[in-house]
């Protein structure tokens, strides 16, 4: 019986493993900026990011000429039926997580260490800059103080023999079986997941400076590269075990007063998004893409290593992809050693 009742539980949540075939570079911004002149850029793609990009697609087909409420209503919608992975970059043989080790932060595979590369040289192969400025139009002259730099993940890179290859990148995500969104029904089919017809995953606009043409990608292809993320559901809460030997897939919720005496190697941001509407907040929303700050917390960042009790722990996976110890979890789990960071 619990087989069979367990069996049900795992058929809850739909999973699909996506590769998307970077088009045009990728720009996902941060704060705060190391500088007042550059934008830097996120080397991978945080679950966020997908569902504004997901949520934008479905509400501009299901809707001919839809407002702030209505991308709001279905973004709940999305954050309640879906769930996604962080995205990372994928040059059709390696995907490039990060990953703290004694030599420092490197890129590549999980297991050993024969695919990794050390920072500078995944910056070298997949990181680019673009210097622009504003002009005035009474002199054709650069506007003062508008001088700066955006920092993007490029559509191209070269591969160890010099040819020039488009660049993908590789995650997963998952949605509850009879997901409706505007009594419109998502199904998967092997080329994506459909409305219809409609396939959501074909082209979506990720990230910032889309009035440049960033941000663009096409689908490449579903359940052909298989994302390392397995999914359940407990007590109505969407779970992870995630095997403690292994970095950070995404970033892992801080608490500074129960966890000061946490053993780690990796790093702890003050992580926050940028968007039209905070979707926890329906009082903060705005017109102008960007002017809305979700709410500001403390997480350990993607490829961090933590030293805890147990090989495995359950976490619980949210809506923009960050995850946090399963309250079941017990506490000695997470208040061993002395903090450390590389």
């Amino acid at each position: 019986m619990l087989y069979t009742m367990q069996g049900l539980v795992n058929k809850m949540w739909n999973k699909v493993n996506i590769v998307f075939k970077v088009k045009t570079p990728i720009h996902i911004g941060y704060l705060p900026f190391r500088g007042s002149l550059v934008s830097p850029t996120r080397y991978y793609i945080p679950g966020r990011n997908l569902w504004g990009a997901v949520t934008k697609r479905i509400t501009e087909f299901v809707l001919k000429n839809p407002d702030i409420e209505d991308y709001k209503e279905i973004g709940k919608q999305v954050m309640e039926n879906f769930r996604f992975s962080y995205f990372y970059l994928y040059d059709d043989k390696n995907i490039y997580f990060p990953n703290y080790t004694d030599e420092g932060l490197k890129y590549g595979d999980v297991d050993g260490d024969k695919n990794k590369i050390p920072l500078s040289e995944f910056e070298y192969r997949f990181i680019g800059s673009r210097i622009s400025t504003a002009i005035d139009p009474n002199s054709l002259t650069a506007k003062d103080e508008s001088l700066h730099e955006i920092e993007f993940i490029n559509n191209k890179f070269k591969d160890e023999k010099g040819e020039v290859k488009n660049l993908k990148i590789v995650g997963c995500l998952w949605f509850k079986d009879g997901t409706k969104i505007k009594n419109e029904e998502i199904t998967k089919k092997d080329k994506g997941i459909m409305i219809g017809e409609f396939n959501v995953l074909e082209e979506l606009i990720i990230g910032g400076e889309s009035k440049y043409g960033f941000g663009r990608v096409v689908l490449d292809s579903v359940d052909k590269v298989k994302f390392p993320l397995e999914l359940e559901e407990k007590n109505q809460k969407t779970i992870i075990n995630m095997n403690m030997k292994n970095p950070l897939f995404a970033h892992l919720s801080y608490d500074k007063n129960k966890n000061i005496n946490i053993k780690f190697r990796g790093d702890i941001e003050l992580f926050t998004g940028r968007g039209y509407f905070d979707p926890c907040n329906n009082k903060m929303s705005s017109s102008e893409p960007g002017k809305v700050l979700s709410q500001s917390k403390y997480y350990f960042v993607p490829g961090t290593h933590i030293e805890l009790s147990n090989s495995t722990i359950s976490v619980i996976i949210k809506w923009d992809g960050t995850m946090e110890l399963n309250s079941n979890e017990p506490d000695r789990a997470f208040t061993s050693g002395a903090k450390t960071a590389k």
